[in-house]
């Protein structure tokens, strides 16, 4: 795989502090890249009545890396897409997010925090307080504005949904561990589950509830995989030969945890519930 490139010049504007932007914007401006494009060209075909809100995607998307800007900071040209290049928007964000060094780290690390709680959904009046306490080596003052923005951002993606009695629902969407498995599977040649999901936490998000002794995973990462047993587009197999196995707690579908080892995925369903929030719903970007 091709080495991650940090864009230079970037922002310095704190990527919590892009309150205006969402995922749906952000995906349309990135795939209007095939190629090196003006700045000004970008904000022609985007922007209505008013160019900020595009002109901040763009810096957002610069601070990611997922553009670079060129020296009359005029030209944008897409960065890393040689790096898991058939990889969909929504996990490419969630992996670029991941690679941001400190203090830039901050998005990431929320969703860190909110499954430490080891429920399956969390609210923001729940979560503000251990974001305080955990994530105060940042330059800037939590609130729940801020929370806001990542909830925004984070639903959006897929990697967790809002309700209007639980909160956040912490469980990613099944399209997105889909493409992570189906992915690891192709860079690896191996359906090693444990190996499989300490790359996906390595480079896109948490998964484990704790990773001393036998690695257990979070409940709200677990009910997806279980659900997606039930509906048999994912296999989830022990094996007594196996050299590591991932407890997965009980569930709806289980009332005892248990060990696994491997994992096999059926063809990805033609269905709704396997999309990304963005394609489930037609997207109308406005000023």
């Amino acid at each position: 795989m091709a080495d991650y490139q940090f864009a230079v010049n970037k922002p310095d504007r704190v990527l919590i502090n892009y309150n205006t932007v969402r995922s749906a914007e952000l995906k349309a401006v990135y795939e209007s890249l095939v190629s090196n494009r003006t700045v000004q060209n970008i904000v022609s075909d985007f922007a209505h009545e008013k160019e900020d809100n595009v002109r901040n995607c763009i810096s957002f998307l610069h601070a990611i890396d997922l553009i670079e800007r060129g020296g009359d900071d005029r030209v944008v040209s897409p960065l890393n897409r040689n790096i898991f290049p058939n990889l969909e928007f929504e996990a490419r964000f969630l992996y670029h997010l991941r690679q941001q060094r400190f203090p830039k780290n901050h998005l990431t690390r929320i969703q860190n925090v909110a499954l430490e709680t080891a429920d399956r959904s969390v609210t923001l009046d729940v979560l503000l307080p251990r974001v305080k306490g955990e994530l105060d080596q940042y330059d800037f003052a939590w609130n729940e504005t801020k929370l806001r923005m990542w909830q925004a951002l984070s639903t959006q993606l897929g990697l967790v949904s809002e309700t209007k009695t639980r909160g956040l629902i912490l469980s990613p969407c099944r399209r997105l561990l889909y493409d992570l498995l189906e992915l690891y599977e192709q860079q690896e040649d191996s359906t090693d589950l444990y190996s499989a999901l300490t790359w996906i936490e390595e480079n896109f998000f948490n998964v484990f509830e704790t990773t001393t002794g036998s690695p257990r995973v979070h409940p709200a990462i677990s009910d997806v995989l279980q659900n997606m047993e039930s509906e048999d587009v994912l296999e989830l197999r022990g094996m007594s030969d196996a050299r590591d196995t991932v407890t997965l707690p009980e569930s709806v579908h289980t009332q005892r945890s248990r060990s696994v080892n491997v994992y096999d995925l059926a063809t990805l369903p033609d269905s709704p519930t396997y999309q990304y929030p963005l394609s489930q719903f037609e997207q109308v970007i406005t000023q």
